[in-house]
């Protein structure tokens, strides 16, 4: 009877903890569009927060090497950077648009472009990129590959946050080296005071363009 007591207490004292503990913030509608033109990766982070707590909370909504460059004053949030992560601090409860504009820092590798950085996790992530040409190499860690359409790369990241994007420009089509073969067959004529030579050459070019023949006397 005294175990079946102790048993009752704890779920109790669990429950009462459930209620206690206020309810986490969401982000819903979450977009994120970027331009990675001129080696650069500057992106537009758009969502709405519901933040379910009267006295409101924190939200992450950035993190890793990246820096804000833009984001509308208001006086129902505002942005603080701390332990290398841009949180959204709420002053109460309710349903708040958000957009943010960041740079991310570029790391190069072999040729590839890449960034890597965190958002906030949401189920449904849709991602445009622009200033890249269509036969851009485009790799999203963990998502599916995006689709050219209408100018831009559109595409969906994964629903964890992580944000890890690496490109690289198509290589220009260059001309390969000359490789060719020539034969040549001679005839010479000799008569008094007179000497005639015909020469027919043959050329087979294997790779490359042969623009002209050059034969020295």
């Amino acid at each position: 009877m005294k175990s079946l007591l102790t048993v009752l207490c704890l779920l109790v004292c669990a429950l009462l903890r459930a209620r206690e503990m206020p309810e986490p913030i969401s982000v819903t509608d979450l977009k994120i569009s970027g331009d990675l033109s001129n080696g650069r990766a500057v992106f537009t982070l758009e969502g709405t927060a519901r933040v379910p707590d009267s006295h409101g909370g924190a939200l992450m909504v950035l993190s890793g090497p990246v820096a804000l460059t833009q984001f509308p004053p208001n006086g129902k949030w505002r942005v603080e950077a701390r332990d290398g992560q841009f949180l959204v601090q709420f002053e109460r409860g309710g349903t708040f648009p958000l957009e943010l504009k960041f740079e991310a820092k570029v790391e190069q590798t072999n040729g590839w472009n890449q960034v890597d950085f965190g958002i906030a996790p949401s189920v449904l992530q849709p991602i445009r990129l622009h200033g890249v040409p269509n036969d851009t190499q485009v790799e999203f860690a963990g998502a599916a590959p995006p689709q050219y359409l209408q100018g831009e790369l559109r595409g969906f990241l994964a629903g964890n946050g992580k944000v890890s994007l690496r490109w690289k420009e198509a290589p220009k089509p260059t001309e390969g080296k000359l490789f060719y073969s020539a034969e040549m067959l001679s005839q010479v004529s000799v008569s008094p005071g007179l000497q005639r030579q015909v020469a027919l050459l043959d050329f087979k070019v294997m790779q490359g363009e042969l623009t002209q023949v050059i034969v020295a006397k």
